[in-house]
């Protein structure tokens, strides 16, 4: 006798209990998947074919308008599609004019200058006076990527970020949100400068990172000009990465008031040549449930037959599952008794569950599994051997980073009263 109950959870952000009522052998039960969350420090960047990515590079020239959203779409090696909406925001801005162009544009004006000939999107333009605060309103350039499910691991390529003496000072502040959670990227240059921690600065770069306050005030999620550089040029060349999950990007872009430099405004502009991001992984859970004699009466559901429930994880989107960040516990229906002896009699010892890794790239021991007497309140119950009256409730804890497109199953065994 078999019997099966699914439920899908897909993109969750941050750790969230999903309940999953499912029917056992005799009456329900619920299935937990208590949750995953993505520390920076544990993630495991996707494949290269999961990865989905825009390139300007690979768009054909086109004059674009600051007050039309656009809708793109961003492939992968598998032929997967995740489409996004770009839109802009403009304050202060006296003309649209770079270089003889206006602004914005797909066009090699701006590139790292591999190849030379390497379209970028291209915003810039001339701004009425110098930009005093990069995330207010004013005087300000502001490009949005907007995503319909949260991504992770967003990362962008900005070029050409420099400084003219008396004509400009770029400034930008990128910025990750995912609901009310506001991120900062880590931004690093071709130079070996970043802002987490290392050098801010490198004589080869024209960008100086934050988080600084000399010889420029500059924020954790900013660059800032502070020499010259060639359009087409790795010099203003800037990598930004998001740690965490995130629905929108925001790159906010000025002429920096700060001195030395001047007050004068002039053309300025700036590319980003591709962005790339990662899917969220996609869990599903299901459980089936099958009784353990195949002859006899003891085959069907009725008292005093062993009944076995598999459990089920599956990751079907192309991100890894963070490391150690898969529990799944399962609350046991009223009319059975959980079994606590041997039910692989092939493995050597006492194997009181069996995991089944697949592809997954898990572990499992059994320290990792942990029981409750209360209903799921506390995991602090130690069983006894064989039946189990006491225990109505079991967490598994698999060890390990889950990889993308993989599944794994648990199997216990209880005893019907």
């Amino acid at each position: 006798m078999d019997q099966t109950s699914e439920h899908g959870i897909s993109r969750l952000p941050a750790l969230r209990l999903a309940s999953h009522m499912l029917r056992s052998a005799r009456g329900w039960a619920a299935l937990f998947l208590f949750g995953f969350a993505f520390p920076a420090h544990a993630q495991v960047a996707c494949s290269a074919t999961n990865q989905f990515q825009y390139s300007f590079a690979a768009q054909p020239a086109a004059a674009l308008s600051y007050t039309t959203t656009y809708n793109w779409t961003a492939t992968n090696g598998l032929g997967g599609t995740q489409p996004f909406t770009l839109s802009f925001f403009t304050n202060g801005l006296s003309s649209n004019m770079v270089a003889g162009l206006s602004m914005p544009r797909i066009d090699p004006l701006v590139n790292d200058g591999i190849p030379a000939t390497a379209n970028n999107l291209v915003i810039g333009g001339v701004l009425t006076a110098r930009t005093t605060n990069i995330t207010s309103n004013v005087s300000v350039m502001r490009a949005t990527f907007t995503f319909p499910v949260d991504i992770r691991e967003f990362t962008m390529q900005v070029n050409d970020v420099d400084f003219t003496s008396n004509q400009f000072r770029d400034w930008i502040n990128i910025r990750g949100i995912n609901g009310a959670n506001v991120h900062n990227p880590t931004i690093t240059t071709p130079f070996g400068t970043n802002n987490v921690g290392g050098a801010t600065s490198n004589a080869s770069s024209s960008v100086q990172l934050g988080a600084v306050t000399t010889p420029l005030v500059v924020a954790a999620a900013e660059g800032i000009g502070n020499a010259a550089s060639g359009n087409n040029a790795t010099t203003g060349t800037m990598t930004a990465t998001f740690a965490q999950p995130v629905r929108t990007v925001v790159i906010s872009y000025g002429n920096s008031n700060q001195s030395p430099g001047g007050t004068a405004v002039g053309q300025q502009a700036y590319g980003i040549q591709w962005i790339r991001f990662c899917p969220m992984p996609n869990l599903t859970v299901s459980k089936t449930s099958a009784t353990v004699a195949t002859t006899g009466v003891e085959k069907f559901s009725v008292p005093g037959a062993f009944v076995d429930y598999t459990i089920t994880v599956t990751n079907s989107g192309g991100s890894t599952l963070d490391l150690n960040s898969a529990v799944i516990g399962d609350i046991l229906p009223p009319d059975v008794t959980y079994f606590h002896g041997d039910i692989d009699p092939v493995a050597a010892g006492v194997q009181t569950f069996v995991f089944t890794p697949g592809t997954s790239g898990l572990s499992m021991a059994a320290g990792n599994v942990t029981y409750s007497n209360n209903g799921g309140s506390t995991y602090a119950y130690a069983p006894t051997s064989g039946l189990d009256p006491l225990v109505d409730a079991l967490r598994f804890s698999p060890t390990g980073t889950m990889a993308a497109n993989s599944s794994f199953t648990l199997r216990f065994r209880t005893m019907i009263n």
